[in-house]
């Protein structure tokens, strides 16, 4: 049995950041551009704050622990991404089978990132899951190639190439890692 969610139509932007956090990390600056530059523990430091800015409980108590219960903002959980990046749709990238008409990847991103929204959304109104940068997300039950220094994250780049962006594909990275590539959307747990 799942958990009912809510996602964010948009990845989390540097305006938004700045806004919650008093900084920007981005290497590429633009307000409406997806924040980067930031490790999974900032996104998880960002959301909490968020969470009690607008009056709602944490998720995050630690670094290895999520509490689902929680009616704050998190970050989805691997299968959470996957079921939204789909869209209700049977395509290869989140909304389409031509990733340049939904992302921006290494053959049309200028290597940069770009302003959250420009490409076509996939079936639930979703923006830039596939390309623009990877997203943070957080793994239930991690198996053994996990521990708390390790996390994954999906959906590709602009610097990935067409495979890298597709809707199964995610990697894992060091969750202390600073990346132009990496950044996150929120979801919140649907009561």
């Amino acid at each position: 049995r799942g958990i009912s969610f809510y996602i964010c139509k948009y990845e989390v932007t540097q305006e938004i950041f700045q806004l919650i956090m008093g900084r920007n990390p981005s290497q590429f600056e633009g307000d409406k551009r997806p924040v980067e530059n930031i490790t999974m523990y900032e996104a998880m430091e960002f959301c909490n704050k968020l969470s009690e800015m607008v009056g709602l409980n944490c998720c995050y108590g630690s670094h290895d622990k999520c509490n689902f219960e929680a009616n704050g903002y998190r970050l989805p959980t691997i299968g959470e991404w996957i079921y939204a990046a789909k869209g209700g749709q049977r395509y290869k990238y989140s909304g389409s089978s031509s990733l340049d008409e939904v992302g921006w990847f290494i053959d049309n991103s200028g290597n940069e990132t770009h302003p959250g929204g420009e490409k076509k959304p996939n079936g639930y109104g979703l923006y830039d899951m596939s390309g623009n940068v990877c997203e943070w997300v957080w793994a239930i039950g991690a198996d053994k190639r996990h521990d708390f220094m390790t996390r994954d994250n999906c959906g590709g780049s602009f610097k990935s190439n067409s495979d890298s962006c597709k809707i199964d594909s995610c990697c894992t990275s060091y969750a202390v890692d600073r990346s132009g590539l990496v950044g996150f959307r929120l979801v919140r747990t649907a009561f």
